[in-house]
């Protein structure tokens, strides 16, 4: 039996409000496993962000100089 359009829609549209709802929230949108999940969803369905999409040129203004950290003898981590 097909699922109705409308239906698979209305799930579409929730699984959205909840990442957008996720990353309005201050600790969800720092948390590595949530924004994985919000990376894979934008990849497979295929949304991409170019330097025209809005922000991007001011994260890239901000993530200019990133520290370089040494690893120091002895340490396994």
């Amino acid at each position: 039996m097909p699922i109705k359009e409308e239906l698979i829609d209305r799930m579409a549209q929730l699984e959205v409000d909840s990442l957008l709802e996720g990353l309005e929230n201050p600790e969800l949108r720092k948390n590595p496993a949530f924004l994985d999940k919000v990376r894979k969803f934008l990849k497979d369905n295929k949304f991409q962000t170019t330097a025209e999409t809005h922000g991007v040129a001011e994260i890239k203004q901000k993530t200019v100089d990133i520290p370089v950290f040494e690893v120091l003898e002895g340490t396994n981590d």
